[in-house]
């Protein structure tokens, strides 16, 4: 087999935790237990048989923590290695306690490791056979669990590690009516502590223990703390300082422990690192040393045991989230409280950076939209007068006769241009000019409806178009613009400037049934109303001329 490079994520969840502390007080009961085995081969397996639950364990918590099913396939694999070794290494502390054995031969040895040996082998080529697991499919979200749905090989596995227990559990069993009191007293001891994991794996087997859950690496803490104290009488009273000094001293996360009168009692190094507390704290109230953050006391004397995060000086150097927890004994006694002070400054400060820079894109998102919708607006629309342009014309007219059309209804084009706009641009400037062409533009604004559409053609020149409209109501339309524009004053440096406006008027579909036929039709009839006198409206259907009433 090659070797195998692996990139993993890893989800940190409540079983992972679990099993990673499981590995280590397994691999600390394991250390000491082999310092202190002496000369006894049953401790010297028992060494192992803990160091064998270590590895268990530690693998487990990877499968626990990984996302991948092909993470978890690789690591559950390894934890057959586990458990097949904890099966050999048990069933030799058996035999080494039961028969006082003080070695055994590399033939037996050989022998009893042959099975779990194939068995792993078997585990390792499901890929190929998927006799130990028909399917592994992930579990049911948010959790990161998997589901192996178990085929025969599976179950001749389980078959051969309880037979490697049954015999262990036989051999203890009739320790418990040889020997002398402490021996038998010995052997009851170990044969109730050994139950814990064969029991943890028969509920997992029978899928009574929640999805994706194996109990059976956790219940080898139990096991191996109980023997280890059955064997060495205070030998976990020498692991529980190791412990504490490795699980707790050692924590990236700040530890106060605080007793019922809310004296702190204890604090770890990471906790005196984040408060800025000195040694000479302990005994003293919890409310005096971390006055200086109120919310963490409001918090606490709430009761409130959600964990809320807080900056811990005014310095903010150092963002945390506090969980506050009671302590109670197993009879329910509460004995104090347990605050855990984690600190996460790095990731709260990435996640403010980020949503600043969320912030900034959203306001640069707008900036575009604005100028987006500012550029469509110079495109389409006139700048002086706030009318359509000529662009937007071209774009617009083939739709609404293709509408008018589809729906049945005629179209009126109206084309007007300001009587004398030349003479008013040389006498009082272009200045002027813009002026009056912004005045017939709002007129025209005034007097057309919603779906009325006009148009600056250029110059002096602008075009209104009335969808569903007949061609008098059109010529109503047109004369009502004409006659306001002719009654509208502009006033420039104290002179009052008059003019009229004349428009020409096409009709579709009668004149034409595309937009540069109407414009055209609607241009003679404007050029015809110039013709005969300016000041009026002349329709394309007869050019008839009507004068408009001042």
């Amino acid at each position: 087999m090659g070797l195998i490079n692996y990139s993993m994520d890893l989800q940190i969840n409540p079983s992972f935790g679990v099993l990673a502390l499981t590995a280590v007080v397994n691999a600390l009961v394991a250390s000491v237990a082999w310092q202190r085995r002496g000369s006894t081969l049953a401790r010297t397996y028992f060494s192992l048989m803990m160091a064998a639950a270590a590895f268990y364990a530690a693998v487990a918590a990877m499968e626990a923590g990984s996302v991948a099913i092909a993470d978890k396939i690789f690591w559950s694999t390894l934890e057959y290695v586990g458990s097949g070794g904890i099966a050999v290494l048990f069933l030799l502390f058996a035999k080494a306690f039961a028969y006082e054995r003080s070695r055994f031969n590399a033939r037996q040895l050989v022998r009893l490791s042959l099975w779990p040996l194939l068995n792993v082998i078997l585990v390792a080529t499901n890929a190929w056979h998927h006799w130990v697991w028909t399917a592994v499919v992930p579990g049911l979200p948010p959790s990161n669990s998997a589901v192996y749905e178990h085929g025969p090989g599976y179950f001749w596995i389980l078959s051969c590690i309880y037979l490697y227990g049954l015999r262990s559990f036989q051999l203890l069993a009739h320790s418990t009516f040889s020997g002398g009191p402490l021996r038998r007293r010995q052997a009851l001891l170990l044969l109730l502590g050994s139950l814990f994991p064969y029991l943890s794996g028969v509920l997992y087997s029978l899928r009574i223990t929640p999805v994706g859950l194996n109990l059976t690496p956790m219940s080898f803490m139990a096991t191996g703390l109980f023997a280890f104290w059955v064997l060495f009488r205070i030998g976990v009273f020498d692991a529980v300082p190791l412990a504490r000094e490795m699980l707790i001293e050692q924590l990236q996360d700040g530890v106060i422990v605080v007793d019922l009168q809310h004296r702190i009692v204890d604090i770890n190094p990471q906790g005196r690192s984040l408060t800025r507390l000195k040694d000479n704290y302990l005994g003293r109230s919890l409310h005096e040393a971390l006055s200086s953050v109120p919310e963490l006391l409001t918090n606490y004397d709430r009761g409130i045991e959600t964990p809320f995060g807080l900056w811990l000086n005014s310095q903010h150097s150092h963002y945390v989230t506090i969980q506050i927890s009671s302590l109670a004994d197993y009879q329910g006694r509460m004995h104090g409280r347990l605050l855990i002070l984690h600190d996460i400054t790095k990731r709260y400060q990435a996640e403010v950076e980020l949503r600043q820079a969320n912030d900034r894109l959203q306001n640069q998102l707008e900036e575009i939209k604005f100028l987006q919708a500012s550029l469509k607006d110079q495109a389409e629309k006139d700048q002086l007068t706030g009318l359509f342009n000529r662009h937007y014309l071209n774009d617009v007219l083939p739709k609404t006769l293709e509408k008018a059309e589809q729906v049945g209804c005629s179209v009126v084009f109206v084309m007007f241009d300001i009587d004398y706009f030349k003479r008013i641009n040389d006498t009082f400037g272009h200045r002027v000019g813009d002026l009056v062409l912004k005045a017939f533009s709002q007129i025209i604004l005034q007097q057309i409806r919603t779906d009325d559409i006009s148009f600056r053609l250029g110059g002096e020149e602008f075009l209104v178009v009335f969808p569903d409209l007949s061609l008098d109501a059109g010529r109503q339309r047109a004369e009502s613009i004409c006659q306001a524009f002719s009654a509208s004053t502009v006033h420039w440096l104290g002179a009052e400037i008059k003019t009229t406006v004349s428009g020409g008027i096409a009709i579709f579909p009668e004149q034409g049934i595309n937009d540069d036929d109407l414009l055209h039709v609607a241009d003679l009839a404007l050029y015809q109303a110039k013709r005969t006198g300016r000041n009026r409206v002349v329709c394309a259907n007869s050019l008839h001329c009507q004068q408009i009433e001042q």
